[in-house]
């Protein structure tokens, strides 16, 4: 598998070239934008790790141009822990996925083969799962082809869900990535946000199951 890996960072970059070249990656290293798209257009990808603090394009902009030209390589975003609006920018831009730094190169390799598994259903396209379909850049969602009004965090987190739907999704995972919480605040946040999103999904074919000990998973019904 061709991995296009973008980061301007020497360390990081030796690094996880080094890494994923070990497990059986083919890698091409880009330090700038400008680079990332003409290695694209040179020669397509299997998959592109991409960093969003470029010096020249951020990666927005790299994710903006690769889809406006119908680029549909499956694209993983290297993002900042606290940068969530960043990480929300991105999915609407194209992203297929992303992984929050400091991170595990193991879970690099996780993400990155599961894109490559799922490459003919490119995740950039609108998500959806049974009749829930959350389109990129419309903060509703159609739940039985009616339209649903969201919060931004219900729109956040309905979105983690159905991109992994089948998988638990961990409290202390929902508190990082849809919340901002490195920690647990004491509230029951995570909770109240379930209960108002299966209100708006009881019609759906699809509903929130609660994973005792552990958080939740989106399955179909049975």
């Amino acid at each position: 598998m061709r991995v296009l890996l973008v980061e301007d960072t020497p360390a990081l970059a030796a690094s996880l070239g080094r890494g994923l070249a070990e497990e059986g990656f083919a890698v091409e290293h880009a330090a700038r934008g400008a680079d990332a798209l003409d290695a694209c257009a040179r020669r397509p990808a299997d998959v592109v790790v991409l960093d969003l603090g470029l010096p020249d394009l951020d990666g927005i902009a790299v994710l903006e141009r690769l889809r406006a030209g119908g680029d549909v390589v499956p694209v993983l975003v290297l993002t900042a822990r606290d940068a969530i609006e960043a990480r929300v920018k991105a999915l609407e831009a194209g992203a297929d996925d992303y992984v929050v730094k400091p991170f595990s190169f193991e879970e690099v390799v996780a993400r990155l083969r599961a894109l490559a598994r799922r490459a003919a259903a490119p995740r950039w396209a609108p998500l959806s799962a049974g009749d829930v379909v959350l389109t990129p850049g419309d903060p509703s969602a159609r739940v039985a082809g009616a339209p649903v009004a969201l919060s931004p965090r219900e729109r956040a987190l309905l979105e983690m869900l159905v991109r992994r739907r089948g998988e638990v999704l961990a409290r202390p995972e929902i508190l990082r990535e849809v919340f901002g919480y490195e920690f647990d605040p004491g509230t029951n946040v995570v909770d109240v946000h379930v209960a108002h999103l299966r209100r708006k999904l009881r019609a759906a074919s699809v509903r929130i199951e609660t994973v005792r000990g552990f958080g939740y998973k989106l399955v179909e019904h049975a």
